[in-house]
């Protein structure tokens, strides 16, 4: 017993060590590129407006609001319809969990949550799975379509709109049998029970369309808070934003040690955004103003989502 909970505390200062020394690398080179541009920085023309500021905020808001939606159009389709503010309280809190390393969290605290509203933990389980492999598949289809009209990637080479098969390929991969043959296995290397009921192909496609909508929101709202700050960035600029949104989210994914992708999305913004503003010093210090905004915007959502809910709904007793 006791050498059981050795090992624990072994593996989670491990999981501790790797998340600090991984996110201090990411924070150390965005810094480095920092010192590097400081003068491109001070001498860049920032031009800051509240409007286009205001309007990336709502895009923003809009993006919670969808996924939050999302989730509960998922569980619908599972026949376990969760009425609209209470789900969104379960949504929403559970973003903040998503400051702890491995979303683990996340997924636990919304079934733990979800279950007063008569949802079982095997279904809310399987819609958190659908959910995350139809925003997963979504994200690579905008990035892919995005990406041939990004001029610095469409001059690289005539092969680049092979990439137009992504989609295709996304789709596919959301069909029951692979989700069941791949999501099963995952679910028994976790020591979950198996999924046992799937969501037709036809409404897993329309919940990934779904999400595509909302790449497009998000891709559109980091074009307006990069507009935000400098009249510089046009709408050549956009498809650049539009790749980014996704891609920043994707690699956050891959590097799910990193609570909330911290430094990673930093990392992403910067090398990509370095297109759109011209200079990679100059994008870095925009993303560090991005995750500031985004932070405030996600904290502040939660509050009133959770402040609607106290207000206007009654939660059922556990």
């Amino acid at each position: 017993m006791a050498g059981g909970k050795i090992e624990l505390h072994k593996k989670k200062w491990l999981r501790l060590s790797a998340q600090v020394i991984i996110i201090g690398l990411v924070f150390f080179f965005l810094g480095r590129v920092v010192v590097r541009d400081w003068q491109a920085i001070t001498e860049y023309d920032w031009d800051f407006s509240i409007p286009w500021l205001l309007l990336s905020l709502l895009l923003l808001a809009a993006i919670y609001s969808g996924h939050a939606a999302g989730w509960l159009i998922i569980l619908w389709r599972f026949n376990f319809p969760v009425p609209f503010l209470p789900g969104f309280y379960v949504w929403a809190k559970s973003l903040l969990a998503r400051y702890v390393p491995g979303n683990v969290l996340m997924i636990v605290g919304r079934v733990v949550m979800i279950k007063p509203y008569g949802v079982p933990r095997r279904v809310s389980f399987t819609s958190v799975a659908y959910e995350q492999v139809s925003l997963i598949a979504s994200a690579a289809i905008v990035l892919s379509v995005s990406l041939p009209f990004w001029d610095a990637i469409r001059n690289l080479s005539d092969m680049v709109w092979l990439i137009l098969t992504v989609p295709v390929l996304a789709l596919v991969s959301l069909h029951p049998r692979v989700i069941g043959t791949v999501g099963n296995f995952v679910f028994v290397k976790l020591g979950r029970e198996p999924i046992e009921q799937f969501l037709a192909f036809g409404d897993v496609i329309a919940i990934a369309l779904y999400y595509c909508f909302f790449w497009i929101v998000g891709g559109t709202a980091l074009f307006a808070m990069a507009h935000s700050v400098t009249s510089q960035i046009d709408t050549a600029d956009l498809p650049v934003c539009m790749a980014s949104f996704p891609l920043a989210w994707l690699v956050s994914v891959l590097f799910f040690v990193s609570p909330s992708g911290l430094g990673v999305r930093e990392g992403v913004y910067a090398y990509t955004l370095g297109y759109a503003f011209d200079n990679t010093g100059v994008a870095t210090a925009f993303a560090f103003m991005a995750r500031l905004w985004y932070t405030l915007l996600e904290i502040t959502f939660v509050l009133v989502i959770m402040g609607l809910v106290k207000l206007l709904h009654r939660e059922p007793e556990t």
